[in-house]
């Protein structure tokens, strides 16, 4: 028996009202998934005028340097001129209300200090304009989404109004610009000329500077010199007054005791019989009387001679009583005088350390000199090296302020003359418009996603089709028929269903949405192998594992889901993602389908159809390898894990 053969019998097993509706059911499963999507989402954006969104103007105009800055109303005149929502001016208790309700799916407001803040940029303290965006989550994610993309009009248009204010208010001071161009070209003309003369002082300054550091080196010798000797005075003054202070006290105490000592050698020598004169009379009366009474001894030598010298100490004595009383007299003169010293003393000692100090003070400050000096030398030298910079500056000075003046004259000529500055700004602060251009453009959103949903209802089908089919006649693998034919006899009764169910997609779409694809041929064709590969795919793996099959074709639908670039750029896509995306075949589906229905590269059209072709083929010959495996009966195909 023939593939086509056991395919037909294999259509035919449904013949109750109930089994050919669900054979009905998976030819429409196509159109259910992808056309209900791709209707809901076809032209969206056709729609959005019919969003309310309510604008509240709070601003309060302000006069800027003499011009008016309504940039509020100004704002509101630019939004219902274009109007992409249905913008509605109102209050703030209805706009607040109205979000909360729903009737307002955002509110725009603009606060009271907008103008101000954009009439700021003209003057000392610039300060950002800004209006706030409310929306409320509960009426939609979508509306978040749509409220960054106004977000970004609303700041270009804020930008537009900031850059109107600012040009009016500069447009409408332009004669005042003028004027002080004009008399910046003066101010720059005396500039020069106080340059020259800043130039000609410089240059004396440094020749100036240049005697000084001449005398100042020799100013620094001589007060080295000076220093030197300072402390060798020092050096000398400082011992001497070290000793001569602390003894000055005791030069009074000094004469005191010679005072008493003289008076006390007075008294012994000069005093009757008890002084010096007495004495040496009575010893010499001793003596005469000793020899008297002793005949003998006035031969003895020695007695000779003690006689001898009485008589002479004797002879002596009234002179030493004289000069004794002499030495008395003068004692009593060095006591009175020390006596007048010694009250000095104090002062005298004072001014004693008062001269070594200034001594010292000198010595140290001489030094000091000769130390600043030394500095001196070389900051002069360094100053001058400053006139002759200060010198070339000024003369460069010189030039420029000349330079200047020549042009802010110039500039002044060519301040342009604005007779309407109103409508100058306007015109500046919007110089350009953008012109959009572009190849290959689907001509709604619904028909961009559409190569994407027609991928995934393809696909989609390939999962569902085997809840209702069986993957492979039980009859036809017990028969003797080839492995080829039995594999052929279960797929091809679904892939015809699929085919069917990918042309009443595509018929479907194209009627009711109006999809008006570049190549009919193309699409169709590739419409046709995307059918029989994904139900390919899907059939060896049910074929092979059954149920699990079914999960594991589920589990490679969302994979290819992720990984296709159906909707976002694959370089927007995580790295395991942009790894998987050129190995699965709906990568090329949507690549195709979308070249097809808006155009593109043949070559690349070309190459997506052969690696789908690929992936059928593929998917076939591994069907026919499972059949040939099931063919070999075990004992697990009595009783499987999971139902069939």
């Amino acid at each position: 028996m023939s593939a086509l053969a056991l395919a037909w019998s294999e259509l035919r097993r449904y013949r109750r009202p109930l089994e050919r509706a669900a054979i009905a059911f998976l030819v429409i499963v196509p159109t259910l998934y992808g056309g209900l999507y791709l209707w809901s989402n076809w032209d969206p954006y056709s729609k959005v005028g019919s969003i309310k969104v309510a604008v509240v103007n709070e601003d309060e105009p302000v006069t800027e340097q003499g011009e008016r800055v309504a940039a509020g109303d100004e704002m509101v005149e630019q939004l219902e001129a274009e109007p992409v929502v249905d913008w509605t001016t109102t209050d703030a208790a209805d706009a607040a209300s109205g979000l909360a309700d729903g009737t307002y799916l955002m509110t725009l407001t603009i606060p009271r200090e907008f103008s101000a803040s954009l009439a700021s940029v003209a003057g000392k303290d610039p300060q950002q304009a800004h209006v706030i965006l409310a929306r409320d989550g509960a009426n939609g994610f979508v509306v978040s989404v749509a409220s960054r993309g106004a977000a970004l009009e609303l700041q270009e248009r804020i930008n537009q109004a900031a850059t109107a204010a600012y040009l009016r208010v500069a447009f409408g001071q332009l004669d005042d610009l003028r004027d002080g161009l004009e008399q910046a070209a003066d101010g720059a003309t005396q500039l020069a000329d106080g340059a020259t003369k800043a130039h000609d002082g410089a240059e004396k300054l440094s020749d100036g500077l240049g005697d000084a550091v001449t005398a100042s080196g020799k100013l620094t010798d001589g007060a080295d010199q000076v220093a030197d000797g300072d402390e060798r005075i020092a050096a000398v003054v400082d011992p001497l007054v070290d000793e001569i202070v602390p003894a000055l006290p005791g030069v009074a105490d000094a004469a005191d005791d010679l005072t008493g000592a003289v008076a006390d050698l007075t008294d012994a020598v000069a005093s009757g019989s008890d002084g010096l004169a007495g004495r040496t009379s009575a010893t010499v009366d001793d003596l005469t009387a000793l020899a008297k009474a002793h005949p003998e001894l006035a031969d003895d030598p020695a007695y000779v001679r003690a006689l001898k010298t009485a008589k002479q100490a004797d002879a002596r004595a009234d002179d030493v009583v004289d000069a004794t009383k002499d030495v008395a007299s003068a004692a009593g003169t060095v006591h009175s005088r020390a006596k007048a010293v010694d009250a000095k003393v104090p002062a005298i000692q004072s001014k004693i350390r008062g001269a070594q100090a200034d001594i010292d003070r000198l010595a140290t400050g001489s030094r000091d000199v000769a130390d600043g000096l030394a500095k001196l030398t070389p900051a002069l030298a360094k100053a001058q090296d400053g006139a002759d910079d200060l010198a070339t500056g000024t003369q460069k000075l010189h030039d420029g302020a000349g330079e200047l003046a020549d042009k802010l004259s110039s500039a002044a000529t060519k301040v342009p003359s604005v007779t309407d500055p109103d409508a100058t700004a306007q015109s500046i602060s919007s110089p350009s418009l953008i012109e959009q251009r572009g190849v290959h453009q689907a001509a709604t959103y619904g028909a961009g996603l559409a190569p994407f949903f027609f991928g995934i209802a393809l696909c989609v089908f390939g999962v569902v089709a085997f809840t209702v089919l069986r993957p492979v006649n039980p009859r036809g693998l017990a028969s003797r028929a080839r492995s080829v034919t039995v594999a052929l006899a279960g797929f091809l009764p679904v892939a015809a269903i699929g085919v069917a169910g990918a042309l009443v997609l595509t018929a479907v779409i194209a009627l009711a949405l109006g999809l008006d694809p570049v190549s009919w041929p193309g699409l169709l064709l590739l419409v046709v192998l995307a059918s029989l590969a994904f139900t390919a795919v899907a059939h060896t793996l049910r074929t092979a594992f059954g149920v699990v099959g079914s999960s594991i074709a589920l589990a490679l639908l969302m994979l290819q889901l992720t990984s296709c670039a159906g909707i976002y750029p694959v370089q927007t896509l995580p790295g395991f993602f942009q790894a998987i995306h050129p190995v699965l075949p709906m990568t090329y589906v949507v690549d195709g389908l979308r070249i097809a229905m808006t155009g593109g590269p043949d070559g690349r059209f070309w190459r997506d159809v052969v690696v789908v072709l690929g992936f059928l083929v593929v998917a076939v010959a591994a069907g026919v390898l499972v059949v040939r495996e099931r063919r070999r009966w075990h004992i697990e195909e009595l009783k499987p894990v999971l139902g069939e």
